[in-house]
Formats: structure tokens, sequence, C-alpha cells
């Protein structure tokens, strides 16, 4: 990529403005270097979430304010990604789930790389997009390593000066004199007067050391991934009319199924569903009542045929998939017919699972899994609806509705802050009577998010008289006792660490000795 010569911003109708000059290649290439190691330096981001936010505020601002200098004009779809990377961003600062920050911080990067694509004109369709799962694939896979080798050339084009050249001559040198520097100081260490002089100089465990070179090592790769994208997204735009050609035609000939084999394939799932509900309809359905069948608990009710019921789900999912992008046009009717079926039966087994499950929370309590089973099933409940939708209304796009659903139903699930939740509504239930025990190791389990209402638990006890409360409490009291020990380190705080250490601190676990009940 020649330093003399701009990057040439794509002209797409509707998506940018009055075209102006991108930044040179070699500019972005060290740009994207350096942020490449900071990458390396906020890696794993979710242990580490203020410093994976600052890198992804970093990675945004930069690609837009210094990269395309303001010519992109984002289309109201990509300014809805673009909102929900913004509110992606605040689960990892706001809760101590690290589970759910990994997933917030692994959609914000796939949203910048969708957005990096779309903005610069390379969507195959404008708007709410039936090609959105290949604008992804390009996005995420083909646009990154099709230019993954110009890193290298664009670093060493040349400037007025040739100071590219010169500082990847400089940076090519200083890699390739890590390890023999690494082996000579650990070898000359053996000299006490020398290794003093090294430890003063550069504090280097060898730990540090292990760490410092993992993250050079992995800057390269980040560093070509994402000016790869970068390169062609701004180059590759002219090709977008010919790509969206091909899409179009691999899409009409993946309808290659007949649709009496289609049919001779769904019809026997449909009799077996058929003979389930005449046969065990009053079994599944007591769970609507709330009378169980006899000689079975709750847990055992709750629990028999809940995964399977979610399996048998996930399988029509996939059968009504099929229906719809791989079975021929001609008898349009007849397969929206199967696919409405299939919906319909679906739908009636996700409402029994729901229901056994809600029982068996309203018995037990929330956990984690029994939480994200919910998530799920209301999410499958609105996949199907929005799939039952599409056969009365062939307009409807349901592959990005679909897509839209799932990404916000996340982003509400994660801004609420799934363990604290958990812990509330488990600590309201025995504290209300509903129950005469509770979990405190589960509460435990659920971290910084818990705090609070284990704090408020501990409260509850100071005047009971009741063994069993006395046993509980002192367990809670372990608990909050071995928390209030752990040092956070600065990057790894988040709001709810700060607010569990101040009320720690208040309750005279942290700062003062409180060893006894």
């Amino acid at each position: 990529m020649d330093e003399s010569r701009p990057l040439s911003p794509p002209v797409c109708s509707g998506t940018l403005d009055t075209p102006r000059s991108v930044p040179r290649g070699s500019r972005a290439a060290w740009l994207f270097l350096v942020l490449g190691y900071f990458f390396c330096c906020a890696f794993p981001m979710s242990k580490r979430p203020l410093l994976a936010m600052l890198f992804l505020i970093v990675l945004y601002a930069l690609s837009y304010a210094f990269l395309l200098r303001g010519c992109v004009r984002l289309a109201l779809v990509q300014k809805l990604v673009l909102l929900s990377a913004a509110l992606a961003l605040l689960p990892p600062l706001l809760w101590a789930d690290t589970g759910n920050a990994f997933l917030c911080i692994l959609y914000a990067l796939t949203a910048y790389c969708y957005l990096l694509y779309a903005s610069t004109g390379n969507c195959l369709e404008a708007g709410l997009s039936a090609f959105v799962g290949t604008d992804l694939l390009r996005a995420l896979v083909v646009f990154p390593f099709s230019s993954f080798g110009r890193l290298f050339p664009s670093l060493a084009a040349h400037g007025k000066k040739g100071v590219g050249k010169l500082l990847l001559k400089i940076l090519l040198g200083l890699l390739l004199a890590v390890l023999p520097t690494a082996a000579a100081l650990s070898l000359l260490s053996y000299d006490s007067g020398f290794r003093s002089i090294v430890d003063e100089l550069f504090r280097f465990s060898s730990e540090d050391l292990f760490i410092q070179l993992a993250r050079l090592l992995f800057t390269l790769p980040v560093a070509m991934y994402f000016f790869g994208l970068y390169a062609s997204s701004v180059l590759c735009s002219a090709e977008r009319d010919e790509a969206a050609d091909r899409a179009r035609g691999r899409a009409e000939r993946r309808h290659f199924v007949p649709l009496v084999t289609a049919a001779a394939a769904v019809v026997p799932l449909l009799l077996v569903y058929i003979i389930f509900f005449v046969s065990q309809w009053a079994y599944y359905t007591s769970a609507f009542t709330g009378l169980l069948p006899a000689h079975l608990s709750y847990a055992e009710y709750a629990r028999e045929g809940f995964f399977q019921l979610c399996a048998v789900s996930c399988i029509n999912f996939f059968a009504v998939i099929c229906l719809t992008r791989y079975v021929r046009r001609e008898g349009e009717g007849v397969r929206r017919a199967l696919c409405v079926i299939l919906s319909v039966f679906t739908l009636v087994l996700i409402a029994t699972a729901v229901s056994k499950l809600l029982l068996y929370i309203h018995r037990y309590g929330l956990t984690p899994d029994r939480l994200y089973a919910a998530w799920f099933m209301l999410l499958l409940t609105i996949l199907f609806v929005i799939v039952l939708l599409s056969q009365f209304f062939p307009r409807l796009k349901a592959l990005p509705l679909c897509l839209a659903f799932t990404v916000t139903l996340y982003l509400l699930l994660a801004l609420s802050g799934p363990n604290r939740l958990i812990a509330r509504y488990n600590v309201e239930r025995f504290l209300s009577g509903q129950t005469q025990e509770i979990d405190i190791y589960l509460l435990s389990s659920l971290g910084d998010d818990a705090i609070p209402e284990m704090l408020r638990l501990e409260s509850s006890w100071e005047e009971s008289d009741e063994p069993r409360d006395g046993l509980m409490r002192k367990a809670l009291h372990s608990a909050l006792e071995r928390r209030a020990g752990w040092e956070t380190d600065f990057w790894r705080k988040t709001l709810s660490t700060r607010r569990a250490d101040r009320m720690l601190a208040e309750a005279g676990y942290i700062g003062t000795d409180s060893n006894s009940l």
C-alpha cells in the first residue's frame, strides 16, 4: 500500500457524505499495531473490565475520529448496532459477573468489526438486510483475512523521509532482540551484583517477562486482523454489487430439496408429537395447575423431561430453518403449513417446559442455571413467534429480526445483573417465610453482586435465637470474612466491587477486627 497515495473512501449512496481523504495506510497500520498491543495488555478482558472498556472506547473513537475522519454517515441499522455496542460496555463496569462481561465485550468487538465494514459501504443490502448473516461472515472472516498480510507493506510505506520503513526496521530489530536479551539476562544473573542492578532497573519477575513476551507475540496477528478489516473495507467496496449478486445466486441455489422429500421428513416428526401430546397431556400440563402427579416430588417432576423438551424445541427450530432455506419454492403453501404446524407444536412444548421450570423455581429458588434456562426459553418463544409470523407475512425478514431480538434480550439480562437478581430473589423468599432454608454457598458463589443481599440477610439474624439460624449465620459470616480478605486489582474493580467494599467496611468486615459473632 503506497504511503504517497491515500486510501480512497468507498462511494456508497446513502452511506457516505462528500468523500474526504482517509488517512494514509502507513499511519493506520502503525495505529492498529499500537492498538493490537493495547488489546493484548487488556486480555483477558473479562477479568480486567476497566482496561477492556478503555480499549474499546479508544478503538471506536480512533477509528471514526481519526481513521475515517468523519466521512462516514451511519444508517439507522448501524446506529442501532452502535447503540447496542455502547450498552454492552455497561455490564462489565456495573457487575462482577465475568461470564456476562466476556460475552458483552465479545459482542462489542463483533459490533466494531461489523460497523467498520458496514459504515464504509460494504453491506450487500441497505437497511434491515436479509443477507445480514453473509455480511457478518464477510466482516468477521472474509475481509480481515483477505488483507491479512497488508500490515507489513503499509508499515514500511514511504513517507517524505522514509520514516515508516525506518520504524519498521527498528521494530523488527527489537523483536529479534527479545529472546537473546532475555536469555543473556537470565544467564548473567548468576552474579549477585549484576542481578541487583537488573532488578533495580527493570523490576521484572520471570512471570512478568513471560507475560510481556506473550503480548509482543500476539500483537502482530491482532494488528494484522484489524488492519486487514480496515484495508478491505476501504478498498474493496466497489465489489459490493457483484458480491450481492453472488449472495442472491447462492440463496436461490440453496433451495434444492424437493417438497415431497421435506414433507416425508417432517410428517413422521409431527405424528410423534401428536401421539406424545395425546398420551402425556395430563402429566405435563399438571404444572399449569400446580398439582403434582402421584409419587413424584417437586424436584423429580420439574427435572424429568425438562432438558428433553428443550432439546426437542431446538431440533424443531433447526427443522424450520431447513424448511425455509433449503426446500424448493414449488408448493409454497404446503411448506408454510409445515412450518406453522411445527412452530405451534414447539410453542406448546416450550410452554410446558417453562411451567415445569417456574414450578421448580417457586419451590427451590433461583440459581444461575435456572435463570439462564428461563431466559433461553423466553428467547426460543420469541424466535418461534417471529418464524410463525414470517409464514403469514413473507416480506418479514426473519433472520435480522431474530438477531436483533437475541441481542436485545441478552443486553437486558446482562444490564439487570443476573447474580444480583438471583441473590435478591432467594433472600426475599427466605425473609418472607416462603422457605425455611437458604443456600449460603450459592450466595457466596455469586460474587460481589450478592454482597448487599448477604449483608441484609445477616442483619435480619441479629436478634434470632434459632439454632438453625445460628448455623446459617455462622456460614454466612465466614463467607463474608473470606470476601473481605480479597484484594482486587484496580483494573478488575467494577461498580459492584466498590459497593461491596464500602458495605463490608461499614459492616466492620474491612478495616476492623471482626472475628466474633
